[in-house]
């Protein structure tokens, strides 16, 4: 549901930047510029700048958080920071703002006119058997902003999965993999493989086989809690893959379970969107 974000009294603008070798304007996660323009208006508004890696920005207790590229997106989603995040740059699936008008966006940002909007977070736990559960080594679930995905660890080798939906059961298939989007998420990877697109404002996520033997099989939309997937049978070693991060190898009849987690606060500025 969005919201309207208000002014801190003594506003701090975290800039997160991430360590990223690909300095080009395609990568989004290059350094976001503070130039003048920028500088000015964070003057005006008696701010304070805290920039850096994540770790270090949040420990300044940011009012708000600016941010670029998606690994930074879902580096910060799995940190649950309690403040919004104005993604900057070409982000599939959210509403950013351009490198360019960053200044005008924080202008508005600060002046309480922003919007916010909560994307839903995914946890994902792996249940090996009854007392065995995999968490991240803080003991909570991994988290997707985008998406999560079964694939074998070799192309082309094709297993066989399992999609229950509140305990009864969707489908089986064999495929290379399956993959679970946020409305986010469903406009980026996923739709590479056919995911349908999701509006941000339906509770739901987008289930899709990757490569399927049959070419018939379907997509799914199903809710956003009691997702559980099962690898069936493998030819090969079958990976978790959490926002392109590779977590870990999925055994046979392991239960990966997936329902919201959380959810990451990001700012809306329409009239500066990026198109």
């Amino acid at each position: 549901m969005d919201a309207a974000w208000f002014e801190a009294e003594q506003p701090v603008v975290g800039i997160v930047d991430e360590a990223c070798s690909d300095t080009s304007d395609d990568a989004g996660t290059r350094p976001i510029h503070v130039d003048d323009a920028l500088e000015a208006v964070l003057a005006d508004d008696g701010v304070t700048i805290s920039r850096g890696t994540l770790e270090d920005v949040l420990m300044a207790a940011p009012s708000l958080l600016v941010a670029a590229g998606e690994s930074t997106l879902s580096a910060i989603a799995r940190a649950e920071p309690d403040v919004p995040v104005l993604p900057v740059g070409d982000i599939v699936g959210l509403e950013t703002v351009d490198r360019d008008a960053l200044p005008d966006a924080l202008a508005v940002a600060l002046a309480g006119d922003a919007t916010i909007r909560r994307r839903s977070v995914l946890g994902v736990d792996i249940d090996v058997d009854a007392d065995d559960t995999t968490r991240d080594s803080d003991g909570s679930p991994a988290r997707a902003l985008f998406d999560v995905a079964l694939v074998t660890d070799e192309p082309a080798r094709i297993s066989e999965y399992g999609v229950s939906s509140r305990g009864e059961s969707v489908a089986t298939f064999r495929a290379d993999g399956v993959v679970v989007a946020t409305p986010a998420g469903s406009h980026g990877y996923a739709s590479a493989v056919d995911a349908p697109h999701l509006s941000s404002t339906v509770d739901a996520v987008a289930v899709t086989p990757i490569a399927p033997f049959v070419m018939q099989t379907r997509q799914w939309v199903l809710p956003e809690d009691g997702l559980t997937l099962t690898v069936k049978r493998n030819d090969t070693a079958v990976r978790l893959v959490v926002d392109d991060q590779p977590a870990e190898t999925v055994p046979v009849d392991a239960t990966v379970t997936i329902a919201v987690d959380s959810a990451l606060p990001t700012l809306s500025v329409p009239d500066l969107e990026a198109e």
